[in-house]
Formats: C-alpha cells, sequence, structure tokens
C-alpha cells in the first residue's frame, strides 16, 4: 500500500513541476515566433496599405487630370482653324494655332504625369490624334474591355485593348469629349503605362528587399517585380495552382509560406475593400530565420528534457487514472451504439469509482427505458397495420390470407438474403410491407373487387390502382413511410413492363422485388376462379422460367435455394384453396 501511494504521490510532484516547464516553453516559443511574425506582418501589411492608397490616390488624380485635360481639349477644338493634313511621328507639320496648342496640352499632361504613356483623341468625325505615332489606333476602338478599380465614389473604370494584345501593359483612362461640332466630339484616352506605373511603385514605395505583385479585381497582374509578367492572368503565373491553394487557405489577409525552386519564401496576401484589387508581398525565408535560429535551438533543447519527463509520467498515470477513464470511454460509445447493458468494472481512485457507478445506474436505467419505448412503439404499430389489414379483411376475406401468406413467405426470402443486403431495411419494415402491400384494394368499387367473373380492361385499369393507393396510406404512418415505395412497386417487372411506373431493374425497390415474387408465388398456390391452383412444385419452375422478364435474378436465385431447402412450403389451408380470388391476377 505504501509503495502504491508513494508512486502515486511522486507521480503528481512530477507532473505538477513538467506542467508549468511545459507550459512555460510552448508559450515563451510560440510568443517570441509570433513577435517575428507579427513584425513581418505589420511590416508588409503598412506597405500594401501605403501602396494601396498611392494607386488610389494617383489614379483619382491622373482622372482628375483628364477631365480637366478634356475640357480645354474641347474649347481648343471647338474655336480655331481646322487641322491640317500631314503629320510625322503624331506631331503635323505647319500647324496652325489651333493644332499646335492641342499638341502642347498633351506634352504638358504627359510631363507633369510620369506613368502616362500616349494620349490618343479618337473624333466623332473619324479622326484619330495622338501624342504619339500609334497606327492601331480607329475612330471605332470597339476592341476595348473594361476594368474597374475601387468602389463608390473612389470607383476608376479602366479600358484595355485585350483583344490586340496577349498581354495587354497598358490601362487606359477615358473621357468623352461633347462639342458643338461633331470635331470636337470624342474619346480622349488617357495611357497608364504598367512597365512606368511599376517602376513608381518600386521608386517611391515598396521596399526594395521585398518582391511584390498587384492584381486587378479582373486579376490581371498589374504590377510585378518581374516585368514580363505584367498585363497577363494571374493563372498564367508558373507557380499560380501552389500559390492559389495557399492562399485559398488563407483569409483575406494571410502569411503562408511557399517552396520555389528549392528556396522557402514567405508570401503576404491582402485584398484591398477600397479597391477590390488583390496584393501579394514577399520575402525570402532566410530573412526571418535567422532571428528564430537561437529560439529553435533553446526550444529543442528543452522540449528533449521534457518529453523525457512526459514519458515517465505518462507511464505511471496510464494504470493509476488512464485505465478507468478509457473504460468509461469505452463503454460511453458502446451505450451511444445501442448497448445498453453494458457495464463498466469499479475500480480506480475514490471519484472514478464514483463515476462508475454513477455510469452503470444510468446505463441500467436508460436500458429498461428504451426496451419499455421499444415495445410500446412496436405494439402500437402492430395495432395499426392489424386495424388496417383486418379493414381490408372485412371487405374482402380472401385478401387478409393473401396477405400473411405473402408475408410469410418474403420473410424466408429475407432470411436467405447476404447480411449485406439485409442492411438496406429490417425484417419488420418486409413485415409490415407484405401485410399491407394490397391496403389500397379498401378503395376499389365493390362491383370490381367482388366481381366473380373476369374483369373487363376497365376494371382491370381499375383495380391496378390499388398498388399506388396502397403506397399513398402507407406513406402516410410516420413510421412506415419509408417503406412506401416497396408497396407501391410490388407489381412492376424486372423488364420495365410492370405498373404503375414501369420501372425496371434495380430501379424497383429491394423490398418491391422480394414481394413481386412472394405475391406471385401465393397466387399460382391459390385457387382462382377460372382455372384449379398450381402445385407448389408447379409455382415454383414458373418462377424461374420468369427471371429476368418478371423477376429479379438475384432474387429469384435466393427463391430457389429457400424452396429447394424445403424452406418454402404451402400454407394456406384447404379452406382458403377453396375461396375464390377476387384479385383477378392482380395478387
Amino acid at each position: 500500500m505504501y509503495l502504491k501511494w508513494r508512486d502515486r504521490l511522486f507521480s503528481t510532484f512530477l507532473l505538477l513541476i513538467l506542467g508549468p516547464t511545459i507550459f512555460i516553453c510552448f508559450l515563451f516559443y510560440d510568443q517570441a515566433k509570433e513577435a517575428v511574425f507579427e513584425l513581418y506582418k505589420t511590416n508588409m501589411d503598412a506597405n500594401i496599405g501605403l501602396v494601396d492608397e498611392r494607386l488610389l490616390s494617383l489614379f483619382q488624380s491622373i482622372q482628375k487630370d483628364t477631365d480637366e485635360l478634356a475640357n480645354r481639349l474641347t474649347v481648343r477644338l471647338t474655336d480655331g482653324p481646322p487641322f491640317v493634313e500631314g503629320n510625322k511621328n503624331g506631331i503635323r507639320r505647319g500647324l496652325p494655332s489651333q493644332e499646335q496648342a492641342v499638341q502642347n496640352l498633351f506634352e504638358r499632361f504627359s510631363h507633369n504625369q510620369n506613368v502616362v504613356g500616349n494620349i490618343v483623341f479618337l473624333g466623332e468625325d473619324g479622326r484619330v490624334f495622338s501624342l504619339r505615332e500609334d497606327k492601331s489606333w480607329s475612330a471605332d476602338n470597339q476592341f476595348m474591355e473594361r476594368e474597374q478599380w475601387g468602389t463608390g465614389e473612389n470607383r476608376i473604370d479602366f479600358l484595355t485593348k485585350r483583344e490586340q494584345e496577349e498581354y495587354p501593359r497598358s490601362f487606359f483612362l477615358e473621357k468623352r469629349l461633347e462639342g458643338l461640332t461633331p470635331k470636337a466630339t470624342g474619346h480622349l484616352l488617357v495611357e497608364i503605362d504598367l512597365d512606368k506605373l511599376t517602376d513608381w511603385v518600386r521608386t517611391y514605395v515598396v521596399p526594395k528587399e521585398y518582391g511584390m505583385m498587384v492584381l486587378s479585381p479582373s486579376r490581371t497582374i498589374m504590377i510585378h517585380t518581374d516585368k514580363a509578367m505584367i498585363g497577363s492572368h494571374v493563372s498564367g503565373l508558373p507557380h499560380y495552382e501552389m500559390v492559389r491553394n495557399q492562399w485559398e487557405q488563407s483569409n483575406e489577409k494571410g502569411l503562408f509560406s511557399l517552396l520555389i525552386q528549392g528556396k522557402d519564401i514567405y508570401v503576404y496576401r491582402q485584398v484591398s475593400e477600397k479597391s477590390g484589387g488583390a496584393y501579394f508581398e514577399w520575402l525570402p525565408r532566410e530573412g526571418i530565420n535567422e532571428r528564430l535560429q537561437r529560439l529553435n535551438l533553446i526550444f529543442f533543447v528543452t522540449l528533449f528534457i521534457v518529453v523525457l519527463f512526459a514519458c515517465y509520467v505518462a507511464h505511471r498515470l496510464s494504470k493509476w487514472i488512464g485505465e478507468p477513464i478509457y473504460s468509461l470511454v469505452s463503454a460511453t460509445d458502446s451505450l451511444l451504439k445501442g448497448d445498453f447493458s453494458i457495464r463498466v468494472p469499479i475500480q480506480g481512485m475514490k471519484e472514478i469509482t464514483l463515476l462508475e457507478n454513477k455510469f452503470n445506474t444510468m446505463a441500467e436505467q436508460m436500458h429498461s427505458l428504451i426496451t419499455r419505448e421499444r415495445q410500446y412503439s412496436q405494439q402500437s404499430l402492430d395495432q395499426i397495420v392489424r386495424s388496417f389489414y383486418l379493414a381490408v379483411e372485412m371487405k374482402d376475406p380472401y385478401t387478409a390470407g393473401h396477405s400473411e401468406r405473402v408475408t410469410h413467405y418474403a420473410l424466408i426470402i429475407y432470411d436467405y438474403l447476404q447480411q449485406q443486403e439485409q442492411l438496406a431495411f429490417s425484417r419488420d419494415d418486409l413485415r409490415y410491407a407484405g401485410l399491407m402491400h394490397d391496403i389500397g384494394k379498401v378503395a376499389i368499387p365493390d362491383h370490381v373487387l367482388l366481381k366473380t367473373g373476369k374483369l373487363s380492361p376497365d376494371e382491370y385499369e381499375c383495380m391496378k390502382t390499388h398498388s399506388i393507393i396502397s403506397g399513398k396510406i402507407v406513406e402516410q404512418i410516420e413510421n412506415l413511410s419509408h417503406i412506401s415505395p416497396g408497396v407501391r412497386h410490388h407489381h412492376e417487372r424486372w423488364d420495365g413492363k410492370g405498373y404503375p411506373d414501369q420501372l425496371k431493374g434495380e430501379e424497383i425497390p429491394l423490398i418491391g422485388r422480394i414481394l413481386a415474387v412472394a405475391d406471385t408465388f401465393d397466387a399460382m398456390t391459390s385457387t382462382r376462379s377460372y382455372r384449379k391452383d398450381m402445385s407448389a412444385n408447379e409455382a415454383y419452375e414458373e418462377i424461374l422460367r420468369c427471371q429476368e422478364t418478371q423477376f429479379d435474378p438475384s432474387i429469384v436465385s435466393i427463391f430457389k435455394k429457400a424452396f429447394e431447402d424445403g424452406a418454402i412450403q404451402i400454407t394456406q389451408s384447404a379452406d382458403c384453396k377453396g375461396r375464390v380470388s377476387k384479385d383477378r391476377e392482380i395478387s
């Protein structure tokens, strides 16, 4: 006893020492590592926020200047003498004062905006005038596509020439001119050169040791450290799939790592709410790992020592506390699976034994309660089913005896099914389906149901509706609604020529396929007004003959085995054989 308590006390004190040690080690390492990453994340976040603000401010400034340029250009084109023919490099020779003034406006605008490339005026009268010569322009540039930057009041619309360029390296700001004359009406386009835009960002905003990529809302690369990528869609990146998988796992703001060409890099991604653009900044892993190397050494040495102690503690505690707890957990799993007879051995410390006693008491009470409720539920359901088929028996006494025999044959087939097939539904499900498969006959008019002669075509069609009605009645019983398809389709044929829905093959529910064989076997071994009943062997041979046409071959194979084993025998009495069937081959 003394040794037992000594081991317990030793394990307890060891755990009290190791617990805080492990906690401090992990807390120290995680906080230190988190601090390093947070520093870089903060820097990257600040850089991206600054780039986003600068870009939006730059675009708004150019848009504002473009509007002012459009106003001045409208005045210049409206007043003064007309253009003269002849040009060189987009600048006309012998320019009158009007053309010279327009040229000066374009040059002055381009000089003030260092990311602006060409400036183009497309007149309604078909004239094209540009700061620099560009033969790709025409007055009806229908190949322009729109790009959007920003939202609300900050929204700016760009145009791109995508049809003529595989990778457009320019965005255009557009302003329509409304003049009093056709020569003063048209479109003013100001080019934003993405190469110049990248240089501007790298020079004035982003630290040179960082890599950067900026995507437009349509995922076109506007800015990239590698200028060869500018203008292409982001999916054209060499490592696009790897990057996409990583950023999909992160939030709108996320830091993730990538291994590209043997080099680890950290990538920070952020989607701007103001512009809708996606920003990526990256930094080689070495830049961060330099600060983590010393921290890693301390952590791993400490962790090694902690693990040695933890192994010993786990070994000692597994017998003292682990086994009773594992026993309770295992018993709880069994209880959840429906094994209410499970009990746990009483062992362990006082608190655990108390829990074990409570568990056994609870399991015993639940077992009694569930057993009682299942009995009540089963009795209630049996009473409902019995009430239904007794109602049919009062209208047509043959049907009740027929339903019971069909159920008997069907359950024999069920018992011969493979265990995997039996999991599709329970034996009780098939029993209820067999008892109620002809319940719809209660709705068939008496002059059809009780007719002693052969049914007319109309009467036969009326009689066929009993399977539909049976399915609807069963569907209204909450605990049996799941078997209603089997009841509805017990007259379907394997070849699709049955009724009511002409299902074929495995489209027919398994319950319906089983009932079809059992139903037909009983019908053939019952006396009809127009023929005598068949012997069991004759009916058996007919069932085999109709496999793959009327019946499921696999169900017939099971029926064959059951019949050859002597499990299936004609169960109806002599009185039953003397009755005249009202089913008219509907059974």
